[in-house]
């Protein structure tokens, strides 16, 4: 597999809540942690360390919220950004590899000849890079240091609409074919595209079956859907429905919120955002139930995949909070980051991280957030909820200024 098919070194994708804007501080550096190195065992569990096609580096590198893994698969070396990238790209490398050992079987070979030479342009390319390469876009620290910017300006990738529409066998079939593999059809991964779409095509155009066997390693089949956090109906949704038909249920529910047509067309058809993603989102904003105009208008932000799968991941903290801790009653951008007021006067703000540690700009970030509760307003107390976890000394720093911090939230029932 080629190296370029995976994104390399989101080495400063810190999209969060610590480090949306910058603060200056005074206290003396020594006075807070360093970041640097980290041992990967502390948040990569021990089957995901290596396997027959893969092996994750000992130590991760720290931006002082993410960590970047080194990822190995024979000679070739990733350097990936947050331990949820890191999961897709090891189930992407075990896919491929399992695509290519169908694509070489003598079943394949006569799906495709009874395929015959259908054009299905439009397909091998369903998800192509929306704005250029990766590397030539701002990334992490250098857009959400409070140097947010202007919004990129970008166009409706139709790959993954209209030039769908006759040949909608094929997609439902790379839905369930990738489903089977713990992967999402709507991968940016190009390789994994088109063996998907090979495969894909012989399956609804030829009549290749598909044998039970083909499984994620590491897990069941349908790995990748367990893991985004979504129940069992929403998960036979995403396999089982088109992007235009996610676009339409998506468009649906934004609407019943309170969403404007033009606010929910820029959402929907913003080049990040995959029907997965954009469907995944929508759906933790209709748990909540209240307009999330304010949360959409920091969503369409996104840059990257990154960009895209971090907001997924704050509506779904959000969503957590609304169910399991006190009902929220707006959604909001207070200090340049999302956040939410709820029933109670509480103002919450989700982060999606690896690891936060407690460093000058945090510490400042922190201050800034805190005095919100200090004015007459209707916020009465601050709470932090971080999908992945924070140091000690943050855990402490964050206690003293009676901020209430939950971290680990995604992980628990």
């Amino acid at each position: 597999m080629k190296s370029k098919y995976i994104p390399i070194a989101f080495a400063f994708l810190g999209i969060a809540v610590l480090g949306q804007t910058e603060t200056p501080t005074s206290p003396s550096p020594k006075t807070f942690e360093t970041p640097g190195r980290v041992p990967t065992k502390m948040f990569i569990p021990a089957d995901l360390m290596s396997g027959p096609l893969h092996s994750v580096g000992d130590f991760a590198e720290n931006d002082w919220m993410n960590n970047t893994y080194f990822l190995y698969s024979g000679n070739d070396a990733w350097a990936v950004t947050t331990g949820i990238a890191l999961r897709t790209r090891i189930r992407e490398i075990y896919a491929i590899d399992k695509l290519r050992e169908m694509s070489k079987t003598e079943e394949f070979t006569k799906a495709i000849a009874n395929a015959g030479q259908q054009k299905i342009e439009g397909v091998v390319g369903i998800v192509t890079n929306p704005v250029g390469t990766v590397q030539n876009i701002p990334l992490g620290a250098s857009r959400f240091f409070g140097r947010i910017g202007e919004r990129l300006k970008y166009g409706r990738d139709e790959g993954q609409g209209s030039r769908l529409q006759n040949v909608s066998g094929v997609n439902k079939a790379k839905s369930a074919l990738a489903a089977k593999l713990g992967v999402s059809p709507y991968s940016f991964n190009q390789e994994l595209q088109k063996q998907l779409t090979l495969n894909a095509r012989a399956m609804a155009m030829g009549g290749l079956v598909v044998k039970a066997a083909t499984a994620a390693v590491g897990g069941p089949a349908g790995d990748v859907l367990m893991g985004l956090n979504v129940n069992q109906a929403l998960q036979q949704t995403l396999v089982s429905s088109t992007p235009d038909d996610l676009r339409i249920m998506n468009h649906k529910k934004l609407f019943a919120l309170g969403v404007t047509r033009e606010d929910a067309d820029e959402f929907l058809t913003h080049p990040w955002y995959t029907p997965w993603t954009a469907t995944i989102t929508v759906d933790a904003l209709a748990t909540i139930g209240v307009d999330p105009t304010a949360f959409l208008a920091n969503a369409c932000k996104a840059l990257t995949e990154q960009d895209a799968i971090y907001f997924e991941r704050l509506a779904q903290v959000l969503a957590r909070y609304h169910t399991k801790k006190a009902k929220l009653r707006s959604l909001r951008t207070e200090s340049k980051a999302v956040c939410a007021l709820d029933a109670n006067g509480t103002l919450v703000f989700p982060l999606s991280c690896d690891y936060a540690i407690w460093t000058e700009r945090a510490a400042g970030r922190i201050s800034e957030i805190a005095a919100l509760a200090e004015g007459e307003g209707d916020i009465k107390g601050i709470a932090v909820w971080v999908d992945g976890k924070t140091s000690d000394r943050a855990t402490q720093e964050l206690k003293n200024r009676k901020i209430d911090l939950v971290t680990g939230v995604l992980d628990k029932g």
